[in-house]
């Protein structure tokens, strides 16, 4: 049985200079539309909770907005800061090694929604307290594991401990 831990809205999102997603809003529902022609990347800052001890999983809730048919794949990447540490947080970033979803066909219909769950073995040591940021962007520029048309709708992630 997993533990929710901490759930990711599109509005809570954080944008990078360049490359990233467009909020927007399908139907009155908040999403990010990642791009299928080029890599796009979105944040989340949070304080890791309480309790956590265990092994993590990313899952991301997505439709598409035209694509019935082909693949598309997730990248998610942890930041975890520790009180003390020796990073400066002005001049740079310590994300730890991408997890990927790998190949993931997406729903038969544009706008049913699909679940994918990214195993993130490489969580940067993340530990109570720790400030965290989460990085998830679409893999487009991965021909053969992302070759879905068209946007793709970020509708909601969630952290969970396993």
């Amino acid at each position: 049985m997993s533990t929710t831990r901490v759930v990711l809205t599109p509005f809570s999102a954080e944008f990078p200079a360049n490359a990233y997603p467009d909020l927007t809003t399908v139907n009155s529902r908040p999403v990010l539309a990642y791009d299928a022609s080029s890599q796009a990347t979105a944040y989340w800052t949070f304080i890791a909770p309480q309790g956590l001890t265990g092994a993590l999983s990313c899952i991301l809730t997505y439709m598409m907005a035209s694509a019935t048919s082909g693949n598309i794949e997730f990248e998610v990447a942890l930041e975890a800061v520790t009180d003390a540490d020796a990073i400066d947080l002005d001049a740079t970033t310590s994300f730890d090694t991408v997890n990927s979803s790998g190949a993931t066909a997406v729903p038969g219909t544009a706008g049913y929604i699909d679940q994918v769950s990214v195993t993130l073995t490489n969580a940067d040591s993340i530990a109570a307290g720790d400030l965290v940021r989460i990085s998830i962007s679409r893999d487009a520029d991965d021909a053969t594991n992302d070759t879905a048309t068209g946007d793709l709708y970020l509708l909601a992630a969630e952290l969970r401990e396993a």
